[in-house]
């Protein structure tokens, strides 16, 4: 009993429940994070199949509400990054973008934050923090109608590639599979223990 109280106070003390959101009954929550800072002022632009989420760079995040099953999470920049996507409802997930090196700009790579992450203990508190610290992105009629007239072709250019790299079995394609949504208690310290 001990160990669950002193737990849940470690956890409303570092504020990691009120700042990772739940989900309404029956949808999902997808964070789109970008804690590092390389490339910082290139924007990655951000879908659901041939559904434009948005653009942000550096110190924002994107919080995205959608319904349960499957989806293919994709990013772009310089390059274009593939998610086949199989999302529970009543979960969260979340996605960070690391840059790349690129010929000419940055490029995207998408990765799946979960405890089964190689290295997760080191990104889980950047994270945290770039969410923490970070400004909220939502995206504005006006993006989208300034966006409008390069996104058909952008979309059909992306999934024509996902069909693809698809088609060819292609390692290149994360895979998002059940189990790896984000859980509130992955953010407590695992050394972090009570004795009794």
């Amino acid at each position: 009993m001990k160990k669950i109280i002193l737990l849940l106070l470690f956890c409303s003390f570092f504020g990691f429940s009120q700042v990772i959101e739940s989900p309404k009954e029956g949808k999902v929550l997808v964070y789109f994070t970008r804690y590092d800072a390389t490339g910082f002022l290139i924007n990655f632009k951000y879908f659901d199949g041939d559904k434009y989420l948005g653009k942000f760079n550096h110190g924002k995040y994107l919080v995205y509400e959608c319904d349960p099953g499957q989806h293919i999470i994709w990013s772009k920049s310089e390059n274009m990054d593939f998610i086949d996507a199989d999302l529970e409802a009543n979960r969260t997930y979340i996605i960070d973008s690391r840059p790349q090196m690129g010929a000419f700009k940055a490029g995207v790579k998408l990765v799946i934050i979960n405890k089964e992450l190689e290295n997760y203990d080191r990104y889980k508190k950047r994270i945290y923090k770039s969410i923490e610290n970070g400004t909220r992105y939502s995206i504005t009629d006006e993006e989208l109608k300034a966006d409008e007239s390069e996104l058909k072709e952008l979309i059909a250019r992306g999934l024509e590639k996902y069909n693809k790299l698809k088609a060819e079995d292609s390692e290149r394609i994360e895979v998002l599979s059940n189990g790896m949504f984000f859980d509130k208690t992955f953010f407590v310290e695992k050394d972090y223990t009570v004795k009794e």
